[in-house]
């Protein structure tokens, strides 16, 4: 059993925002695999769970608002008894240009409050992750209101590309594992 965790805040005035990138690959990667989402109070997250790649995987978009997301991830990895080295979680990174994508098998938070939340509840930093790239500017003086912020014209013809291509490395995480994952797609 695999866990896959995608970041982003609920509600539809956040849906296409910078910090929702995680949402959109976990949106993809289900739909590329026909997994329905259904929301789960227990866990306060919309969860789907199936095959893929010949592999089970409960695939979760925490609806606790991104810095609380770590709440809802323990309770999600406890209820499957999985090991943390089964655990994916996928999220925007303002560290990185636009499209970028950065997998690594654990590491800090490096800023990132859901990631922080996530680190914080489960008691460790030993877990995957994808981290995409949102930057699409040299400066950015609010970080808190760019990454609530919507795509430009040119990222959103972009952003098909890039959610797909972080879902393919989810695949990729699953089927072949973090190195392969890491080789393939950083």
């Amino acid at each position: 059993m695999k866990l896959i965790v995608g970041f982003g805040n609920p509600g539809k005035q956040y849906r296409l925002t910078r910090h929702n990138m995680g949402f959109m690959v976990v949106e993809k990667l289900a739909r590329l695999n026909s997994l329905k989402f259904k929301i789960r109070d227990r866990f306060k997250a919309y969860t789907a769970e199936g095959l893929i790649e010949g592999e089970r995987v409960y695939v979760a978009m925490p609806q606790t608002f991104m810095n609380l997301s770590g709440h809802s991830v323990r309770s999600l990895a406890n209820w499957l008894k999985i090991e943390l080295s089964d655990m994916l979680v996928v999220m925007d990174d303002i560290a990185f240009p636009f499209g970028t994508i950065k997998i690594k098998a654990k590491g800090s938070d490096a800023g990132h409050n859901g990631l922080r939340s996530v680190i914080d509840c489960v008691g460790t930093d030993e877990f995957s992750r994808i981290r995409i790239g949102i930057l699409g500017r040299k400066i950015v003086k609010d970080r808190s209101k760019y990454v609530l912020s919507r795509f430009t014209k040119t990222e959103q013809k972009a952003l098909p590309g890039i959610v797909g291509r972080a879902a393919e490395a989810c695949e990729c995480w699953i089927k072949q594992g973090i190195n392969a994952a890491m080789n393939k797609y950083n």
